[in-house]
Order: C-alpha cells, then structure tokens, then sequence
C-alpha cells in the first residue's frame, strides 16, 4: 500500500489541487442529478397532485439543454479551461435553486430545474476535462478520484436532503441548503484553484520532470500526436464509443432516477430507499476508484465493456428485489459497476484521441448521448403512469447495457495516420 501511494502520489504537483477543486465542483454539480428530484418526486405528487411522468419531464427537457450547449461548451473547455465555464454554470445553478425553493407550479419546475440541470455537463465535463489534461499515465486514478466525489455526493445528499426535509417540515428549505453547497463546493474552490493545462505554468503532466531546453513549453510536444476533431470523426471509433455511451446514458439515467420511486412502490419508506440509494453511491465511489486503477493494466474499452454486463445484471437483481435486504444486494452489485462505467465515461475519449481537442470532439457526441439520456427517465415514468409497473422498462435498460458492451468491444483503438 506505501508503494502505491509513493508511485502514484506526489503532493507538490499542483495538479493534485486542480484534482482536489475538481472534486468538489463535481460533488455540488449532483444537486441536479436524477437522485436529487427522485427525493422530491414523491413531495411533488402528494402536494401538487403532479404525475411522475410530468416531473420526469424537467429531467428531459434539462437534458435536451445540455445536449444542446455540448458542443459549444465543449469548444470553450478547450479554449479557455475549466475554471469560467463551471464557475459560471455555478452561479448560474444557484439562481436555479432559489428559483426551485419559490415552485408552486409545473411550469415553474421545468424551467428552473430544466436550465440548471442543463449547465450540470459544463460543471462536470469541465471537472474531468481540467484531470485529463492534467495527468495522462494516471489519468484513470485521477478521474476516478473526481468520480467518487460525485458518487458520494449521489449518496450523502438524498440522505442529507431527506434529513433537512424531514426535520424542517419544509422541501422548500431543502433547495436553499442545495444552494448553499453549490456556493461553497462549486463556485469558490473553481475560481480559485482550477487552471487549464500543465503546460501553461511550465509543468508537465503527471508531475514529471523538466527536461534541460529553452524552450518556453517544452512539454507541448505532447499534444502533436493527439487527434484532431476532423481525424477523430473519420475513426470506427469515435461512432462506437459514442453509441456505446449514449445507450448506457438511456438506461443509467433512468434507473438513477426511478430507483427510489420503485423502492417506495416496494413499500420501503423515503429514509430507507435514500439509505439504499447511499450504498449504492458508496460502492460506486469503490467501483470508479478500482476501474481507474485497472485501467492503468488494461484497456479502457473492455473495463467499460465490462462495466456496462455487471450493470445490467444488477438491474436485473433490482427487478427481482421484494425486500429491503434484496434492494441493498442490489445497490452492492449495481453500484460497483456503475461506478467503473462512470469513470471510464469520463476519461475514455481522451484514451482513445489525446487532450489536444478533447473538449471538441466529447462535446460532438454529447447532444444525441444526452438526448438518450433525457428521454429514458421519461419513458420509464410514462410507462409507470400507465401500467403501474417498471418491469418492462427496466428490462430494455438491462438489455441496452448489453448492447452497449457489444459496442465497447468493437471499438478498437485507432491509428493517427501522418
């Protein structure tokens, strides 16, 4: 354990505190995740009489936004980093929250909930892409890092929710305390701490030493093998990874949010199904941490491949659950994969075509990933409403997970041709 550590730690690169900033700003970046409205979805129907449905919706529409601003946000990550583009959708975020904390109405819900949830891939493509540009032979253990954040935020904060909502009698408070951990986790440690690449305070990535030159960044060369968008375009891969993402957005955005309405459908209380929904964030934390060590041994596509087989499985298990032992099973098995499959969603376009135009070429396949991922939660919700059961939807997740593995494994990597 002291030999990992000392290999893989070395507290004096400043990019462990762009890794630290990185961390946070992707914890605060959950307060618009599917968990997050999966609390109040059950407030939201008993006070407004509101269809799961019709909630689901902000879900989409927010997530449509993000797909629409992808490309563009991720230009603007490669232009000018990290640090505006989250500080700003932050700022941004907690005028949402407020908004969300004033909600009387429908239409209310879907335009702060929607534009908040909308800046959430800023927050966090600009999270991740900062790590990547940063480290490049710990790029896995790095990301993974900034991935537990959020897995655990995924945990703590349905739990810490449920608890303010319970003890102040009030969901109303429960968005303004969501505010607040925006303020101090996204906007400050952003502003202050992230910078855009190594290269631009005479560092090398990974921390690695300077060589003897004069020249003024000797480490750019790094960035003349990378991809360009136009060369990334015309790769296999590049389709395959995008298709192998977007399908596992489908389903992964659906179960996040359906799990605690179907564990309540069980008749499991609120504080025991967010208690759940805290294991699986937990082990998910563990999952993203052990698929960034191992991809430093093995390729990124087949921890992903089989990431996305171990995710369907458990959804599997969540299906035959009937009790509160059977859903924390669930949680264990589900949790782990889902957090190796998050990490390497995270870093596996820049596995496969370098940090030069990273932004770019990730925020090209985003809008139809996203898209997919809006529309999951929607029709799982439409088909509950109407059936009064989640067995048919959870079965196609299962079955896009497969798919999904299929195409990892097809995705091999390219060569950059001179």
């Amino acid at each position: 354990m002291k030999n990992f550590f000392r290999a893989n730690f070395s507290f004096q690169y400043y990019g462990w505190i762009v890794v630290a900033a990185c961390t946070t700003s992707a914890y605060s970046a959950v307060v618009f995740y599917n968990p997050i409205l999966g609390v109040f979805a059950s407030i939201f129907q008993e006070e407004f009489g509101w269809k799961m449905s019709q909630i689901a919706l902000a879900i989409t529409f927010g997530s449509l936004g993000a797909g629409a601003l992808a490309p563009l946000t991720g230009v603007a990550l490669d232009k000018w980093g990290g640090r505006w583009v989250i500080t700003i959708s932050s700022i941004i975020m907690v005028i949402c929250l407020i908004g969300l904390s004033k909600l009387n109405y429908l239409w209310q819900l879907y335009i702060f909930y929607s534009i908040g949830r909308s800046l959430t891939f800023g927050m966090t493509s600009g999270a991740y892409i900062a790590v990547n540009n940063w480290f490049i032979r710990k790029r896995g253990l790095t990301v993974g890092i900034v991935a537990a954040g959020t897995r655990v935020a995924m945990g703590t904060i349905p739990l810490l929710l449920a608890f303010i909502i319970s003890v102040t009698n009030s969901w109303r408070i429960g968005w303004i305390s969501l505010a607040i951990l925006v303020i101090i986790l996204g906007i400050f440690p952003s502003l202050f701490f992230i910078k855009k690449r190594p290269e631009d305070m005479g560092l090398l990535p990974d921390g690695d030493e300077i060589p003897l030159t004069k020249e003024k960044n000797p480490s750019m060369h790094l960035l003349e093998n990378d991809f360009s968008t136009r060369e990334a375009l015309k790769t296999r891969a590049f389709w395959f990874i995008g298709l192998g993402v977007g399908l596992g957005l489908f389903g992964q955005g659906s179960v996040n949010f359906l799990q605690i309405p179907y564990l309540i459908n069980l008749g499991i209380s609120l504080t025991q199904a967010t208690f759940i929904v805290t294991i699986f964030s937990i082990t998910a934390s563990f999952g993203g941490l052990i698929g960034g060590i191992l991809s430093s041994k093995i390729k990124m596509r087949w921890i992903q491949a089989v990431s996305m087989i171990g995710m369907s499985f458990g959804v599997l298990l969540l299906m035959q659950a009937d009790s509160f032992l059977d859903s924390i099973i669930y949680a264990v098995v589900y949790g782990l994969f889902f957090g190796s499959n998050f990490t390497m969603i995270q870093s596996i376009y820049a596995d496969y075509f370098g940090r030069r135009q990273i932004g770019t070429i990730q925020g090209i396949s985003r809008p139809v990933q996203l898209s997919l991922n809006a529309i999951g939660p929607f029709i799982g919700s439409l088909w509950f409403d109407y059936s009064g059961s989640y067995n048919v939807p959870f079965a196609l997740y299962a079955m896009l997970f497969v798919v999904a593995a299929l195409c990892f494994g097809l995705a091999s990597y390219p060569k950059k041709t001179s």
